[in-house]
């Protein structure tokens, strides 16, 4: 019987993937992180469109999902050649609710 190796099957999909530990936004507030990257688009149990962001804080990587439309639209203006960046992620009282943002 063959292993899997040995029948040169090559994945045609060459996304992005963050292995590294997933954290709620909310742990990270109002706290300096470093942002790697991020994979725009993604579809979660939550809905479609999600941003999946990859960042790095006091040596640990970690990533979160957002869908606040603040950092979605600050993430696609900056260029990949930015990257990484640091930024402190706060969060903006809006109506009954709220709205996380870079600062």
């Amino acid at each position: 019987m063959k292993h899997f190796d040995e029948l040169g099957i090559v994945p045609d999909d060459n996304r992005k993937m963050f292995n590294c530990p997933q954290i709620s936004i909310s742990d990270i507030i109002n706290c300096e992180i470093e942002v790697l990257d991020y994979i725009a688009d993604v579809k979660t149990q939550h809905g479609d469109n999600r941003y999946l962001v990859h960042f790095r804080k006091s040596g640990a990587e970690g990533k979160f999902f957002s869908n606040s439309k603040a950092v979605k639209d600050i993430l696609d203006k900056i260029p990949e050649s930015e990257f990484p960046f640091l930024t402190t992620i706060c969060t903006v009282k809006c109506g009954s609710g709220k709205m996380y943002k870079f600062t």
